[in-house]
């Protein structure tokens, strides 16, 4: 495929995070996506939101709030939604997968970019080469939601991220990179993602060369335990507190706006 026009679908649950991810690869190869997908799962759904609030702490509930008006009210250049009016690409909007028409397109390769709608397996045979997907964790360690929240929370010194080619599975796909990024001492929950996110982003976009032609994928490691975790609830905080660790600083506010 090198030196053919490529056709990309990006799918998104947008946010100041999730434009983190997507800049570098958006920045780079704009004139090559076709269309960003954006999920509105949560966004347009009360008791999908309410869902949220019962299962998780109300710390972790705060922050995440938090994140949604920093993106809608602070950053607004900082999103996702910004970058395809910039480069004027298409975009639509769905709350179900079956929502999505391919209009008869059969797209080159996907990205992936905290989309919290499962993809399935009939989606993923519309795209030649898959769709690929950015995990912070270590897969097949720390599936599920938030890995970076929850391994800052039990004092990990170091956090993973992981490309991977999205399967039908809950973060099991076959594996293209894994990188470590340090937790820094003066770190909270909310600097350590923006900056994973950030590497990892850099990470994608060089890789996207190889990635659209023949990538060399690993199975993940036979591992002897299940290693997922859902909303951070109240055991999450419990460890926040012992490690004394801190979601967010409001030093954070006036550094990222320096990035």
């Amino acid at each position: 495929m090198q030196g053919t026009p490529k056709k990309i679908v990006l799918l998104v649950n947008d946010s100041y995070f999730s434009y983190l991810l997507a800049k570098d690869l958006i920045d780079k190869h704009h004139s090559e996506i076709d269309k960003i997908v954006f999920s509105k799962a949560i966004k347009n759904s009360r008791e999908k939101i309410f869902d949220i609030f019962k299962k998780a702490s109300l710390r972790f509930f705060v922050y995440r709030v938090f994140v949604f008006f920093l993106t809608n009210f602070f950053y607004r250049k900082h999103t996702v939604g910004y970058l395809a009016k910039k480069y004027k690409i298409c975009v639509t909007n769905i709350e179900k997968l079956k929502d999505f028409d391919f209009e008869g397109k059969m797209y080159d390769i996907g990205f992936a970019f905290n989309f919290d709608i499962i993809i399935n397996e009939g989606f993923l045979r519309k795209i030649k080469k898959g769709v690929f997907n950015i995990h912070a964790s270590k897969l097949p360690l720390d599936k599920g939601i938030s890995p970076v929240l929850w391994a800052f929370a039990r004092g990990d010194k170091e956090i993973w991220s992981t490309i991977y080619k999205i399967d039908k599975g809950i973060d099991t796909g076959d594996i293209f990179r894994q990188f470590r990024i340090d937790v820094q001492e003066n770190d909270s929950a909310f600097s350590l993602y923006e900056r994973v996110c950030q590497i990892s982003g850099k990470e994608l976009e060089q890789s996207f060369s190889e990635l659209i032609n023949e990538p060399t994928l690993q199975k993940p490691k036979e591992i002897n335990f299940e290693s997922y975790f859902s909303w951070p609830d109240k055991n999450f905080e419990k460890m926040l507190i012992a490690n004394k660790r801190k979601l967010f600083k409001f030093m954070d506010l006036w550094i990222s706006k320096k990035n």
